[in-house]
């Protein structure tokens, strides 16, 4: 007997549609997540490669769209993208329901973002950010919204040695916290044994590949961690959300210092960051770096939440009852695909 979700609708078989890849701009997190989602024993669409310029064009024409006539009686596609689903979608949309998993929803894409989810009929929307599933459930009411907070492959970090055994002491990576930056460079000035490491504005990166960026979050005391709407407002707005930089440092044991997304908060049930304030970060940065052994104990405590929590497939298995109640189960292809 076919099984049929809440409402007594029958259960739709949902399968990941295999996500974009262009050369130079590889989305190894949307690829996380695709490796996860098989892992947990998910299926997935191949799609055909398609040049990026192409899919750029579908997205400002607006041609992605859905037609409920051919979608209806066909399986369901989790499409994962950033942004808004249009060039993600494109040309799955027109035969199945789409369910887009988004990251990178910043406030200049929420109009084309509500557009498009009108466009595609959409039923059930996914995304890493709880405030954009607050807009798109006040626009769009009819939509289920589900909250699925970032998670990161953990494969790789290292959890280094103590802290007070870390050569460097402070680690800025990306762009910098104005106030924290002018307020670490004066501490290591009045303690030259201090090492802070931080990019130059025109310079490389301070670690280019993976593996080095594994090493040297493993190597330092404390690494500064705020949420993008501190560091980059003119991008991020007022749009608070948690990304893997903190998980970064928690399954690197390195201190994170700065500010904690509430989602972050939310999710492990306490704060994981030492939080740092513009007005008083000198003394907070000394009196952190004169007494890090004491932090010893948070660290080990975060970084087994974050073996925890972290992974993608701890994400899956908690979302997967999520969507089996609004009336989907995953599988692997059908011929009907």
């Amino acid at each position: 007997m076919e099984r049929h979700a809440q409402g007594g609708e029958p259960m739709k078989k949902l399968l990941l549609l295999e996500p974009v890849r262009k050369k130079g701009n590889h989305q190894f997190f949307m690829d996380w997540f695709a490796r996860a989602w098989q892992a947990c024993g998910g299926g997935i669409k191949r799609r055909r490669p398609l040049p990026w310029p192409a899919l750029l064009a579908v997205a400002r024409l607006k041609l992605s769209a859905n037609l409920l006539p051919l979608s209806s009686r066909r399986n369901a596609l989790l499409v994962p993208g950033a942004g808004y689903p249009d060039s993600f979608a494109w040309p799955h949309a027109y035969t199945h329901e789409i369910i887009p998993m988004l990251w990178d929803v910043w406030p200049r894409y929420w109009p084309r973002l509500i557009s498009s989810l009108k466009r595609h009929h959409v039923r059930t929307f996914l995304c890493t950010s709880s405030q954009v599933c607050e807009h798109v459930r006040k626009e769009l009411p009819r939509i289920r919204t589900v909250h699925v907070p970032e998670g990161i492959d953990p494969a790789g970090y290292l959890p280094g040695k103590d802290l007070r055994e870390r050569p460097a002491d402070i680690l800025e990576l990306g762009r910098q916290m104005p106030f924290f930056h002018r307020a670490a460079v004066r501490a290591c000035r009045e303690h030259p044994e201090w090492v802070h490491l931080f990019p130059a504005a025109e310079g490389p990166l301070l670690f280019p590949d993976f593996r080095s960026l594994c090493e040297g979050l493993a190597s330092a005391k404390i690494t500064v961690s705020y949420p993008r709407c501190d560091t980059h407002p003119a991008m991020a707005g007022e749009v608070e959300t948690l990304t893997q930089r903190y998980w970064e440092c928690m399954l690197s044991r390195t201190l994170p210092a700065g500010r904690a997304p509430q989602e972050l908060v939310n999710l492990l049930g306490y704060n994981p960051v030492v939080e740092i304030s513009e007005r008083n970060a000198h003394e907070q940065i000394t009196n952190l770096l004169t007494n890090i052994s004491s932090y010893q104990d948070l660290v080990d405590k975060n970084y087994r939440a974050a073996c925890e929590h972290a992974p993608w497939e701890a994400r899956i298995a908690s979302l997967l009852p999520q969507l089996e109640r609004l009336g989907y189960r995953i599988g692997t292809p059908s011929p009907s695909a």
